[in-house]
């Protein structure tokens, strides 16, 4: 009896596997972003809000993810907000837990930014990096879908750079390198692709 019972529980187990491996290895990503500033690097720039949009290779636990980011930050003494956008990769790798459901996962991120201003004539020629390292929760919604909770904590650095006015109301500052830290929390959904 034992011997005809332990390939259908093999098999119920290895479907089981399978379910749970079933996402699709290419997916697209949109979250909404939080992301706090600290230290010198922006002693007056506010935590900010945006979003990003990523496309992720999953071959297996390991995925990696490419994509761009947005966010807006208030200046507590101008009247301009300062934005930071550009280009990230996001490694990630999922711990198995044995749910088909809920996966969490620890992944590193690295951002090389832009800083623009909106709401006055201010420009700043320089990048903006930022190397962080975290986790999160992946929950499946459906046989496509994921939800996605996350949160990175890390080292920002603005090189140096050249600030000016457009409108000359003074003349440019040479910005030197300066350094800090920065927390990007994520809550987002992905979607498979293909079969």
């Amino acid at each position: 009896m034992t011997s005809r019972l332990l390939p259908f529980f093999l098999s119920v187990l290895v479907a089981g596997e399978l379910q749970a491996q079933s996402a699709q290895a290419i997916s697209v990503q949109v979250s909404g972003l939080y992301n706090g500033v600290y230290g010198e690097i922006f002693d007056e720039v506010k935590s900010g809000y945006g979003a990003e949009g990523q496309i992720r290779y999953t071959p297996g636990a390991l995925s990696i993810g490419a994509g761009f980011q947005y966010t807006t930050h208030e200046i507590a003494t101008r009247p301009e907000d300062i934005r930071f956008y550009g280009g990230f990769l996001e490694p990630r790798y999922r711990i198995h837990t044995g749910s088909n459901v809920v996966a969490p996962y620890i992944s590193a991120r690295f951002s090389l930014l832009k800083v623009g201003f909106s709401g006055g004539d201010l420009k700043l020629n320089s990048s903006f990096i930022q190397v962080n390292g975290g986790g999160g929760l992946l929950y499946r919604v459906g046989p496509r879908v994921n939800l996605d909770l996350g949160a990175t904590f890390g080292y920002n650095r603005l090189g140096s750079g050249t600030l000016r006015s457009e409108s000359n109301k003074f003349a440019p500052v040479f910005n030197d390198p300066s350094s800090g830290a920065n927390l990007i929390v994520r809550f987002g959904f992905a979607f498979g692709l293909g079969g």
